[in-house]
């Protein structure tokens, strides 16, 4: 089983993305699970989402503790999301700049994967309600990291909540996401 938690605020689209994300998992077979957790519904407090990805039937009904890919769409929540455990083997993909990302490697003395996914929704053109819609390039970086499914399936997902919007800024953003993801380590430059 792949086990996934995205740690967000209110407002970023983090239980609309593990949705996507669950879908992109139904799309290809699998066996599927997403479910948000959060105290107040305000924008801006912190939320939690998780999916639960496998081959077999899934029959936890649990939070996820220890995910194999823990995503942090705002940095300022980085180090509650650490505290809140990751596998042994688990990575990290957080929603930062090369800057950022590097610095905040150094200051946990772990790998992370980085995608400036405020960057590129923001140069796109991709708000909602004054926000940028960071769920959007996170949704691909994230099935392109759990290997849940191919760029293709992330497009076909897309297409429904694209025409909402402008379709092809939704795509390049998703396909910006699921290419674009780079590593930085505790002590080197970013690759």
């Amino acid at each position: 089983m792949f086990e996934i938690r995205v740690h967000g605020l209110g407002g970023q689209g983090a239980v609309t993305m593990v949705t996507w994300v669950a879908r992109a998992g139904y799309a290809t077979g699998k066996h599927v699970q997403a479910f948000p957790f959060f105290g107040a519904e305000r924008r801006g407090a912190p939320v939690k989402a998780y999916v639960r990805i496998d081959d077999k039937p899934i029959d936890l009904r649990s939070q996820i503790h220890h995910p194999d890919l823990l995503v942090v769409m705002s940095s300022t929540l980085m180090g509650a999301a650490l505290e809140e455990g990751i596998s042994p083997d688990g990575r990290v993909l957080v929603n930062a700049n090369e800057e950022l990302a590097g610095r905040i490697a150094a200051r946990t003395g772990r790998e992370l994967n980085f995608l400036d996914a405020t960057g590129i929704a923001m140069d796109l053109g991709l708000e909602y309600d004054g926000m940028p819609m960071v769920n959007i390039p996170l949704f691909g970086a994230i099935v392109g990291q759990a290997g849940v499914a191919t760029v293709e399936v992330v497009m076909e997902l897309l297409e429904g909540p694209a025409g909402h919007g402008n379709r092809e800024a939704y795509e390049k953003a998703a396909r910006s996401g699921f290419e674009e993801v780079r590593t930085v380590g505790a002590t080197e430059k970013v690759s």
